[in-house]
């Protein structure tokens, strides 16, 4: 068998881990004739060399680094496209007298081939050298180039295999709620947090669907869309509702699902990472509640009251109904609070909370805006417009001042509460919503004086 051949014949053995880079570089001493032949790669140290793989045709040398600056690698770096390759044909050590490695070796040629990414930037490089001088021929220029091409694939293959190795070995070791699924909706590892989560052993997981281990239900309405969606090419962060068939209540998650590609780009599963979120939501909620609440009746507030009437205005813009505001303003509040003090005053306004809650329509929004000031939005269909609309504003604000006359006991007298009574139509979409306010006001002081 010829060294061409011998060299083909170890390319063409298949390659299942790192020994591959050693069978390449034994090619390429062959093909080259060369003692020494290595695979080398710009270290994560600024101008330093990793080599990757290094072979001698007579002894065994493990993997080491050096100073790029001041070797003959360092012209190969140096190199710009169509440029790939250089030689130094003899008299190595006087080219590169500061140069360790070539003295102790012994070498006086050398030559090298740049391995490029997709991107065409260097990865890496090639190279042999040998005690005596080199020249290159059509043949061994061209096995560097087909070489070069397929050590690139190849690391880069080892790599994805290394990335996704570590990962699941992350994975598998997080207390997150952490996960790799294939393209089956398989589960291929799972973290520790998973194990906490469904309160079983990962070995009962690993080889199940996500169908199996969340129910159908969950995974059809939520899960499948998001995997979906990364197995597709799309990184997807969504925040939603899962119920673990072990668990009494629901837990609402942060998911982020991340798709995970092989060597040859094609997605093959999907990285998801989930975190529990649930007494965080429900915190965000209580929040939310107080800031858009009045704390002693639980209505809502001003603030959440003028952003109910700038969504209801938009809709009115787009003729889905028509707004119509009451303003009210409880008769006599005052003189109670300042004779039986503002804890019983307190408990007349829960209490009128809770009447205007009883007498409002579903339609019908109610905030409580002031001391004794109640705010109601009122949404007709469109076509009221058309109708006599005062003549209905009208008669609900009857209405609700009959639904407002009360008695509340207090320290054993029994009070009246009524209300004064405003209304307004909304016709100008375009109005300042507190001078909507304004004129429901104006409109509340105009009815009471013609009592």
């Amino acid at each position: 068998m010829t060294d061409i051949e011998e060299a083909l014949a170890l390319l063409a053995a298949p390659c299942i881990d790192e020994r591959f880079f050693q069978r390449a570089l034994k090619a390429l001493a062959l093909v080259t004739q060369c003692r020494w032949a290595a695979f080398g790669r710009p270290s994560d140290k600024l101008g330093v060399i990793e080599i990757i793989a290094f072979c001698d045709l007579k002894h065994n040398v493990p993997g080491f680094e050096f100073t790029l600056k001041g070797s003959p690698c360092e012209s190969i770096y140096q190199l710009t496209p169509p440029n790939t390759h250089i030689l130094f044909p003899n008299e190595l050590q006087s080219k590169f007298p500061h140069f360790d490695l070539i003295k102790k070796l012994g070498a006086n040629s050398y030559q090298a081939e740049l391995i490029w990414n997709d991107s065409g930037e260097a990865i890496g490089h090639i190279l042999v050298m040998d005690s005596l001088p080199q020249s290159e021929s059509v043949k061994s220029r061209e096995f560097f180039r087909l070489l070069a091409q397929r050590i690139g694939v190849e690391y880069k293959r080892l790599l994805i295999a290394r990335e996704l190795a570590l990962h699941k070995k992350m994975i598998a070791h997080t207390e997150q709620l952490m996960s790799f699924v294939d393209r089956d909706y398989q589960y291929h590892v799972v973290s520790i947090g998973y194990e906490k989560l469904f309160n079983r052993p990962s070995i009962s997981i690993v080889g199940k669907t996500v169908a199996e281990i969340h129910g159908n239900k969950v995974f059809t309405e939520h899960l499948k869309p998001l995997l979906d969606r990364s197995l597709r090419g799309e990184t997807v962060s969504e925040q939603a509702w899962i119920q673990p068939p072990h668990h009494d209540e629901p837990l609402f998650i942060n998911v982020h699902h991340s798709p995970y590609y092989d060597e040859q780009g094609n997605i093959i599963g999907v990285i998801v990472s989930a975190h529990n979120i649930t007494d965080l939501h429900h915190a965000n909620e209580a929040i939310a509640h107080l800031a858009n609440h009045d704390p002693l009746t639980g209505l809502y507030n001003r603030r959440a009251i003028f952003k109910q009437m700038e969504a209801k205005l938009l809709e009115q813009e787009q003729e889905q109904l028509q707004l119509a505001v009451f303003y009210i303003d409880l008769e006599g509040f005052r003189e109670i609070n300042e004779t039986y003090g503002h804890l019983h005053g307190d408990k007349i306004l829960k209490d009128v909370a809770s009447r205007i809650k009883q007498v409002t329509h579903q339609q019908e929004v109610v905030a409580r805006i002031g001391g004794d000031e109640f705010i109601i939005l009122s949404s007709f269909p469109p076509p009221s417009i058309n109708m006599n609309a005062q003549s209905i504003l009208i008669n609900r604000s009857k209405q609700l001042l009959a639904d407002f006359k009360m008695t509340i006991d207090v320290e054993g007298y029994s009070l009246p509460i009524s209300a004064n009574i405003g209304h307004y139509l909304v016709e100008n979409t375009d109005m300042e919503l507190a001078s909507i306010i304004s004129h429901a006001d104006k409109n509340m002081f105009e009815s009471r004086n013609k009592q």
